[in-house]
């Protein structure tokens, strides 16, 4: 009964902060980095480590597997070649390889994250990670999605975040 409440607290939670971050970003969509690098990694070590922990252990098998990330603002990527998507995990990151606004759209929900800590899944990660098959599978049925893919909060404002990094 306990941990049933506790779910439901975390979703009561999750979409009040998802409201609510839906109506500040209207206004500004930046999240912006501590000026600390200190900071941004004793936070995104424990506040952030739900999606830090996955992210480390999917860059440790990249980096067994012979590739070789580069950092980006304070995060680290692996930039793929045959990859046409972003994946964000906390401090790492994929990209495409020739895709800088991508890797820096990734980076921006590193900044995300940083904020969000344990609700980012909730908040950011599954709706951005449903969009994202919603808008291929119109695209493989040979339609065009109503809206852009960065038509939604998290999304305009993870690629203003990152390109707020890059000025």
């Amino acid at each position: 009964m306990i941990t049933l409440f506790i779910i439901a607290g975390y979703v009561l939670i999750s979409a009040g902060l998802y409201a609510a971050l839906r109506i500040r970003c209207k206004k500004d969509p930046v999240f912006r980095a501590p000026k600390s690098s200190a900071v941004f990694y004793a936070v995104s070590l424990t506040w952030g480590l739900p999606t830090v922990l996955p992210g480390a252990i999917v860059a440790l098998f990249l980096r067994l597997r012979g590739r070789k990330p580069v950092k980006t603002g304070r995060e680290w990527g692996f930039l793929l070649p045959g990859v046409n998507w972003g994946l964000s995990l906390g401090l790492f990151f994929i990209a495409p390889v020739r895709s800088r606004s991508t890797a820096l759209h990734e980076v921006g929900h590193g900044i995300q994250n940083f904020y969000l800590g344990p609700f980012m899944p909730a908040v950011v990660l599954i709706p951005s990670f449903i969009r994202f098959w919603f808008f291929r599978i119109q695209r493989k049925r040979g339609r065009t999605p109503a809206n852009r893919y960065d038509g939604v909060w998290f999304e305009r404002s993870a690629a203003a975040s990152g390109e707020a990094l890059s000025v």
